[in-house]
């Protein structure tokens, strides 16, 4: 059996990295980020995860866009877009598309600053990369790949056939969809700030608002003979002690210990 640890969008949330370090042991083949890491601490996030005994593969979201295509986050740290990486008997391969390569885009700048023909050779970028995906998971045996992208991919029946599971993230909630044969599965946030006040408060101001970090993950099982099978985790933290807060967000609010 393989199985892989799948999360995504960190947003720069060390603790919530920490917490999920504290809740799982090394026992898995692969650890996959969805993207959204974030730019300003990548590098610590990827020191913690490159804690689990195995490799940690990611792809980038619309937070990681100072971050480097070839940057180095570890020796088992792989950046998959449109790089496939053996994990048991899959292959998993991943498109970082959000951003598209800071290097390219610098340089395509400082050749024209006309945005319709930006706009255009974003497009046409976008195109051969995708095409390239095509043909990288053609060669790879599509119904034992696993595809990585940050947002769902579409249309992957005609440009993806064959390939049973694709992961992602940015929706910040647990999905499992089957459609025409393939699996889409959002394996949620990481970080999922819950805001709260202490129960017993009357009047509050702005010191007494704290978090709480509801995030999740997914754990994926893989059996040649009986497929993928996919289980949701929370940190599911206690909130006994605290009162949500809906419909507001205080930025200077700090985490309940």
């Amino acid at each position: 059996m393989t199985r892989i640890l799948a999360c995504s969008d960190i947003h720069n949330n060390v603790n919530a990295v920490r917490q999920l370090r504290a809740r799982e042991s090394n026992d898995y083949d692969a650890l996959i980020v969805a993207g959204d890491i974030g730019s300003d601490a990548a590098n610590e996030i990827f020191d913690i995860l490159q804690t689990f005994d195995c490799p940690v593969l990611y792809v980038f979201g619309n937070w990681d866009r100072r971050l480097g295509y070839q940057q180095d986050f570890g020796p088992h740290c792989h950046h998959i877009n449109l790089s496939p990486y053996p994990v048991g008997d899959l292959s998993v391969v991943g498109e970082t598309i959000d951003g598209i390569d800071p290097e390219w885009e610098t340089s395509l700048e400082a050749e024209t600053n006309d945005p319709e023909r930006l706009a255009i050779a974003r497009q046409a970028h976008m195109a051969t990369e995708r095409a390239r995906l095509s043909e990288i998971v053609a060669a790879h045996t599509p119904e034992r790949t696993v595809v990585v992208s940050h947002y769902r991919l579409t249309k992957t029946q005609s440009f993806l056939p064959g390939v049973p599971l694709f992961l992602f993230g940015h929706i910040h909630r647990f999905e499992d969809v089957s459609y025409r044969g393939q699996r889409f599965v959002n394996v949620s946030a990481l970080d999922k700030k819950v805001m709260v006040t202490r129960k017993g408060l009357g009047r509050t101001g702005l010191g007494d608002f704290r978090f709480l970090n509801d995030g999740s993950y997914v754990v994926i099982s893989h059996e040649a003979r009986n497929g993928f099978t996919i289980e949701p985790r929370r940190f599911d933290p206690d909130f006994s002690d605290w009162e949500r807060v809906e419909g507001i967000f205080r930025s200077s609010a700090t985490e309940v210990e």
